[in-house]
């Protein structure tokens, strides 16, 4: 198995892009190895918001929602929440913070996340309806999300005490005065 061990892996001419920085392949088994990551990279660095993502379910419609994501430490990820559904998190690269807030936006939580061998908490799963964000300490982070799909922009909601996801200096601005 030395030779055809990597016949399945993806190579950036399989995604096709759905969005800015979002990418799905038509196979029904994606199995990505260190070059998407590296692609993922290079994309995240030319968009505005500074992510990108390989989407291995193939729509926005599917039942579950697994992705493959880089975010640079530009990202500003605002404080949201996912109003009735869970998410899973799981860190390959990079470090964060994740932050935790009440109804109120106060925080809660704040927890370094980084890969297994780092020493730090590197999954979580996070309920339905908390409130939380994540601040990039490495040039990038690379994780995997999960949560089920199929996707809604109302089933997420912005915090309303803190820059929405489209005031990306003034969220970041937020974001580090909670790290002190």
């Amino acid at each position: 198995m030395t030779k055809d061990k990597n016949r399945y892996s993806l190579c950036p001419a399989d995604l096709r892009e759905a969005g800015e920085g979002i990418f799905y392949s038509d196979r029904r088994f994606v199995l990505a190895d260190r070059s998407i990551i590296d692609f993922l990279k290079e994309q995240a660095q030319s968009v505005p918001r500074r992510r990108a993502r390989l989407c291995a379910h193939p729509s926005p419609n599917a039942e579950q929602h697994d992705m493959l994501i880089v975010s640079h430490r530009d990202t500003y990820v605002a404080p949201h929440r996912h109003m009735t559904k869970s998410e899973s998190f799981l860190v390959l690269e990079g470090t964060g913070l994740v932050f935790m807030f009440d109804e109120d936006g106060t925080l809660t939580e704040r927890i370094r996340m980084g890969p297994a061998q780092s020493g730090c908490p590197f999954f979580y799963r996070m309920p339905a309806g908390r409130f939380h964000s994540l601040w990039i300490e490495s040039e990038v982070l690379v994780f995997v999300e999960s949560t089920k799909g199929p996707f809604s922009l109302e089933e997420t909601e912005n915090a309303p005490w803190a820059p929405g996801p489209d005031e990306a200096v003034r969220g970041k601005d937020y974001l580090k005065a909670l790290i002190a």
